[in-house]
């Protein structure tokens, strides 16, 4: 009986959320899923401090949970999201469409927080909707992005 051993290439150890995620988002995804993936994967590299105020790493957690939830919502009917990390060991999504925005805000415990913004004036409180996404947050974030890019 002979064995095959399967090494990764280069490009997957390069690319490791291209690699790990492509057979399950490549088919159905937007074309920005997979280099968003690797940016959250990258942010696991940050140090400790990466900041300059102390700030510890990015927590494995949240990389898992953020990657999990763009994985979920991935329409291609998305913009890309600005990837970022957040003090305190977190993962921020943000995403922009005409004069909605969403920000969503990864907690290392896999809670996810947002902010809703509708129009150009954030003096006005009634243009903002905050709060956590508490039950099946990947689909209460996607009916989200889908009032972001929805008509005007």
């Amino acid at each position: 009986m002979s064995y095959a051993v399967l090494a990764p290439t280069r490009t997957q150890l390069e690319k490791p959320a291209q690699s790990q995620w492509s057979k399950v988002t490549f088919l159905f995804a937007a074309p920005w899923v997979l280099e968003a993936l690797d940016i959250i994967a990258a942010l696991g590299n940050l140090p400790p401090n990466w900041d300059g105020y102390g700030s510890p790493r990015i927590d494995i957690r949240a990389r898992d949970a953020a990657r999990r939830f763009v994985a979920s919502v991935a329409l291609p009917s998305l913009p890309p999201p600005h990837i970022s990390p957040v003090l305190g060991g977190s993962v921020g999504l943000h995403w922009r469409c005409g004069d909605r925005e969403l920000e969503f805000t990864v907690q290392p415990d896999g809670g996810i927080e947002f902010l809703k913004v509708l129009g150009a004036d954030l003096d006005r409180d009634e243009n903002m909707e905050e709060g956590t996404l508490r039950h099946e947050p990947e689909s209460a974030g996607l009916k989200m992005l889908i009032w972001m890019v929805g008509t005007r």
